[in-house]
């Protein structure tokens, strides 16, 4: 795998699925009124043109520098995903203008288009890894489990993602916030062989993120014809 700092640009498609259960629905839960559903689909068709989706990316044969939570002799490649600012503009117009609920329905659009992005690059790094002899890990992110939020600088010192419009606070905090670090360990195993979908090693059943495959589809939306998203 090279090891080079590349740009990465992404055409998504923002799943439906995984913003409405962000949205606390439930795939057993009572449909949601048509007036919600349309206000969803009129933002949901927003969104796509508000997205703007890059990702940073490089690898390291000697673990992150500067990070006492990636192994130093561990290969890794790092990533920074956004989809630009004009989504969380448009929320924070929304809200300025008292309409809360399509600014609630956005923001969730959103985090599952984020999410889709680390998604398709996490891909890319599974992709390359096909033809080697190293095996991708589950991606992980600064903030989560044991991986201190402070080792975020390390990750943008690493990336410098500036060029994609993704800054970092004094407090860690990613601007746009609708952008996502992580890292992805490359272990020694068969080629190409991963550790399957994040969701699969997260003891965490009941979390809103959680991505269980066809049994989180929502009865209410097979019958309107949409199984898919």
């Amino acid at each position: 795998m090279k090891r080079e700092r590349t740009i990465e640009t992404f055409d998504i498609e923002i799943p439906r699925i995984f913003a409405y259960r962000l949205l606390g629905m439930k795939k057993s839960g009572r449909p949601p009124r048509e007036s919600v559903i349309e206000l969803f689909e009129d933002e949901y068709a927003r969104a796509h043109e508000l997205v703007d989706a890059k990702a940073v990316m490089r690898m390291s044969h000697a673990g992150l520098p500067g990070s006492t939570h990636i192994d130093a002799v561990m290969p890794v490649v790092v990533v920074v995903c956004t989809i630009g600012p004009a989504l969380e503009a448009r929320v924070a117009e929304l809200t300025d203008r008292d309409e809360t609920a399509r600014a609630i329905i956005l923001d969730s659009i959103g985090s599952a288009a984020a999410e889709e992005v680390a998604d398709r690059s996490n891909q890319i790094i599974c992709s390359m890894a096909t033809p080697t002899d190293f095996a991708p890990d589950t991606r992980r992110s600064p903030g989560y489990g044991t991986w201190n939020i402070r080792e975020q600088t390390a990750i943008f010192e690493y990336l410098e993602p500036d060029d994609i419009g993704v800054t970092l606070t004094d407090t860690c905090m990613m601007i746009p916030r609708k952008s996502v670090s992580y890292a992805v360990p490359l272990e020694g195993g068969k080629a190409g062989e991963g550790k399957g979908h994040r969701c699969e090693n997260c003891n965490m059943k009941h979390c809103p993120y959680r991505a269980d495959g066809q049994d989180a589809l929502f009865d209410w939306m097979n019958d309107k014809g949409d199984p898919e998203q």
